[in-house]
């Protein structure tokens, strides 16, 4: 298994440099299901966050990407299942980072969070603080 930083994972997925594009995509050709690329949340989150604020692609094209990654049998995600349940959550309208605390937490039995973010409040249940 390797490891793949965000700007690998960036650079394959948005083909905005030629030269770190052709060696990102040998990395990303070489994986296999003996070897596979670890992805974790920190990095699916900077993914997510430069498809957003640096490329300004649209949320339904930036959900489609990371629903592409995650349906990649040679990649293997810091606990996957927060991932997919995430990626759930944030289909159904909650931000893309916030889901994954709220999947993580789930998983860790957490009943409840608190917030200053209204968005969160609504989307997640979250308990939101004035």
């Amino acid at each position: 298994m390797i490891g793949l930083d965000t700007n690998v994972v960036a650079r394959y997925v948005l083909e905005d440099d030629e030269a770190q594009l052709v060696t990102a995509t040998e990395v990303m050709e070489s994986l296999s299901l003996d070897n596979p690329g670890f992805v974790t949340h920190v990095t699916l989150v900077e993914l997510e966050w430069i498809m957003n604020r640096g490329y300004r692609i649209p949320r339904d094209s930036r959900l489609k990407v990371l629903r592409a990654l995650i349906e990649t049998e040679t990649l293997e995600f810091e606990d996957g299942e927060s991932v997919v349940r995430a990626l759930a959550l944030a289909e159904e309208g909650a931000d893309f980072a916030d889901a994954l605390i709220a999947a993580s937490g789930e998983l860790f039995g957490i009943p409840e969070f608190v917030t200053f973010d209204r968005g969160a409040a609504r989307h997640l249940g979250w308990t939101l603080l004035n």
